[in-house]
């Protein structure tokens, strides 16, 4: 059993990081209805987190604490948490999505947990020291899974999306490690609101250059945008961010991984996607790999000199 890190076990930090990762399980399911009614990837993200940085902003208004946190910000700081989210998670986003036209919710979700050995393999070069054997197993593992799971869906199998995919992983490994250092300090919400404030500017930004935003057109392409937003955008991101302050990256990072087993279910409840029986050898590797590679790490020199955990900057 892993704890948080005064060695304590913390219940109410593990359930709400386990409740983030089923909030963010929705979110390609989410994606393929707003698509099934007409929704464009550029509008679609543009919609939604426009929406998401207005009732961030309206929190953040609303709040006291959060305004006092808001004029203790550096403009360095609040300057880095906004880029951050026009490139990192603007970005990722738009990668994810891309990835979400190409092939299923579930296989989607399951390839963005590459993630954990893009991260091990990047601390790896971070810090100049050969992961332990096991770690490098771990490795082998998520890329074999990969490879077992980039076969057909329904008989069709889309290269395009596999590789959008594995992209996406990468993408969000760095992501993870800039999030971790330029939101150290900045609460939750606040870190919230410039993360989707950004994202919000990249990609209206987007769809004026390019002058083809689509009002979603229906119903369903409204609850769909309306739930990314109220599911993954807001509730999922603020337990993480609450989550890992309680229990740190490590523990996050492996409780994560109910989110591809919850996106699968849904995929499969809801739109009638079924992986091939090797697909699902290659997701329990993965999500195998994502288990093993957050175990407690050894200790490493960063490149400034100073002691520095293998995994540390692993939050979800």
């Amino acid at each position: 059993m892993q704890h948080d890190g005064d060695g304590q076990f913390d219940p109410l930090g593990y359930a709400l990081v386990v409740a983030s990762a089923l909030f963010y399980s929705t979110l390609g399911i989410f994606g393929k209805f707003a698509y099934r009614e007409g929704l464009p990837v550029s509008s679609l993200l543009s919609t939604r987190f426009t929406i998401a940085a207005a009732l961030f902003g309206a929190f953040v208004a609303l709040s006291p604490r959060l305004r006092r946190g808001v004029r203790a910000l550096s403009f360095r700081r609040f300057a880095a948490v906004f880029v951050w989210g026009m490139i990192g998670f603007g970005g990722q986003s738009a990668l994810f999505f891309t990835t979400l036209s190409h092939i299923s919710a579930g296989l989607s979700v399951l390839l963005l947990y590459t993630c954990p050995a893009f991260l091990a393999i990047i601390v790896w070069l971070r810090t100049g020291r050969r992961p332990a054997m096991a770690r490098l197993a771990a490795i082998a593992l998520a890329l074999g899974g990969t490879w077992l799971c980039a076969g057909p869906i329904d008989g069709v199998v889309s290269l395009q999306g596999v590789g959008l995919g594995i992209a996406t992983g990468l993408w969000f490994a760095v992501f993870l490690l800039g999030l971790h250092r330029v939101s150290a300090g900045v609460p939750a919400v606040l870190s919230g609101a410039l993360i989707s404030a950004g994202a919000a500017c990249a990609f209206d930004a987007w769809v004026i250059i390019r002058g083809d935003y689509i009002v979603p057109p229906t119903r369903l392409a409204w609850a769909a945008v309306l739930g990314m937003v109220i599911c993954a955008t807001i509730i999922g991101f603020v337990l993480l961010v609450v989550g890992i302050r309680r229990v740190g990256p490590q523990v996050t990072s492996v409780l994560s991984t109910f989110e591809p087993v919850g996106a699968l279910l849904l995929a499969a409840l809801l739109l009638g996607e079924r992986l091939q029986s090797t697909q699902w050898f290659g997701a329990a590797l993965i999500i195998g790999a994502a288990f093993a590679l957050a175990a407690p790490p050894r200790v490493a020199l960063t490149p400034a000199g100073g002691e520095d955990r293998i995994g540390r900057d692993q939050p979800h």
